[in-house]
């Protein structure tokens, strides 16, 4: 299907026009509105169109625009022309209800572009490396013991969806850095390159997607977890089976048998993917971030080298007369400008500086070695009594927790006591020691930071393990 097919053909005429940037700004008064209401009067329209443009619209040039005379004398003819122009190209239509009031009406297609639009002009861009986390949690609980084969089915269709997202989301950040390089080549200034570097090209893509993918949404941190679970439902025909079934109950595709094909395909697409995505897709968007980097440095080192400014002049000149054959051909050349002065220094027999020469070592006398015997047993006795009466030792350590779960058998660290120092190293071995199989409790991180006092440290869940 043809594009204009669906969308009118002079739809896009007012964002091409002189006036474009007060028909953007309109149509993004047009989102705000459809957000906050399910329907949109042509009054509540019109009073936020003349309440927040108030400004561009006494100061806009509609006259080439076909507006007409009464529309052009106040305010409020102004806005009552964007919302005609609007409607003749396509963006809204209206209707009357029953309260014989017009509503605005917006098709599908416009909704849709306001969305995009909303979406490019964003203050800042939300980061989309979710779908890593999402994946595995979706997985995870449909794979646990109350979890069916409906809730498996539908989680892997979820998964399926949130792996395509982030391969379109990969290949975005590497053709928005491209994109960044291509700018660069235009900028013919510091200023303005530090200033893409750090106020854009950091925020937009380091912080928001470069940093999440290294540390929150780690693709290597989830890949395993993600792949044993799927291939555990690749080595069971029972649930694939269920699966396929349930599946073509909901007419997904004609045949039992297509529906256990696109399953097991699915399987495969996403375990594929995040096997790939590190090789294929991550180091070269690593790649990527250096070169610009690397060229970001050269290009500031380049214009600051060719600066014409009294700074530049000055770079210009120094590097001039650090040239040993023609400094001082230069320095005679500035005289009259600068008050420079040579300096020079002797060097070799004529030098007023000797370099000073070290004492030939001499053999002294031999030390002799003390042969008084080490008790052993006594040595490491000292050193168990020491370690026994750290404040941090294991024992300390098994004892705080004993403590702090009681007779719980499920407990969060945000509810410890940190009071100072002590506690606070105490809860980080308590953390650690949960690693040890011999310890009697286990820990999982979670997602939330959490502020004790003066201290601001990632929760974790203590579980008691089976039997101790």
């Amino acid at each position: 299907m043809h594009l204009f097919e669906i969308v009118p053909e002079e739809l896009f005429s007012l964002l091409a026009s002189p006036n474009r940037h007060i028909y953007s700004d309109a149509l993004m008064v047009l989102y705000d509105a459809f957000r906050e209401n399910l329907r949109i009067s042509k009054s509540s329209f019109f009073s936020m169109l003349r309440s927040r443009l108030e400004s561009d619209l006494a100061s806009t040039e509609f006259s080439e625009e076909g507006i007409y005379e009464e529309e052009a004398q106040d305010l409020s003819g102004r806005a009552r022309f964007l919302i005609r122009k609007l409607r003749e190209r396509g963006w809204i239509d209206m209707e009357r209800g029953d309260d014989f009031e017009e509503y605005v009406i917006m098709p599908d297609y416009s909704i849709r572009l306001l969305e995009l639009f909303s979406s490019l002009t964003a203050e800042k861009a939300t980061s989309g490396f979710a779908y890593v986390y999402e994946t595995y949690s979706t997985l995870r609980t449909a794979n646990g013991e109350d979890g069916s084969a409906y809730e498996k089915m539908m989680a892997l269709y979820s998964a399926y969806d949130k792996t395509l997202e982030l391969l379109k989301l990969l290949k975005t950040v590497y053709h928005n850095i491209n994109r960044y390089c291509q700018s660069q080549l235009d900028l013919r200034n510091v200023n303005q390159v530090l200033a893409m570097h750090y106020d854009d090209f950091f925020g937009h893509i380091i912080e928001t997607y470069i940093r999440p993918l290294k540390i929150k949404e780690s693709v290597p941190k989830y890949k395993i977890p993600i792949q044993e679970i799927l291939d555990e439902w690749l080595d069971s025909d029972t649930l694939l089976n269920t699966m396929a079934d349930l599946a073509f109950g909901e007419k997904r595709f004609e045949t039992v048998d297509a529906c256990k094909t696109d399953i097991v395909k699915k399987l495969f697409f996403i375990k594929e993917s995040y096997e790939d995505f590190e090789p294929k897709y991550l180091n070269e968007i690593d790649v990527k971030v250096r070169r610009y980097t690397r060229a970001t440095t050269q290009k500031i080192e380049s214009l600051t080298n060719n600066d014409q400014t009294a700074r530049g002049n000055l770079i210009y000149l120094l590097n001039a007369l650090s040239n040993s054959e023609k400094a001082l051909e230069t320095a005679e050349r500035i005289q009259s400008v600068f008050q420079l002065f040579s300096q020079e220094w002797l060097c070799g027999d004529t030098s007023l500086y000797s370099r000073r020469r070290g004492n030939k070592r001499i053999a002294g006398e031999p030390i002799l070695l003390n042969d008084t015997e080490v008790n052993l047993e006594e040595t490491a006795a000292r050193e168990f009594a020491h370690i026994m009466n750290s404040p941090y030792s294991k024992e300390k350590v098994r004892c705080y927790m004993e403590r702090f779960m009681g007779e719980r058998q499920i407990a969060y660290l945000s509810e410890m006591h940190i009071e100072n120092d002590r506690d606070y190293v105490l809860s980080a071995l308590a953390v650690i020691a949960g690693s040890d199989k011999a310890s009697f409790y286990q820990v999982e991180a979670q997602e939330t930071i959490v502020t004790i006092g003066a201290y601001s440290i990632p929760d974790v869940k203590f579980l008691r393990r089976k039997g101790k």
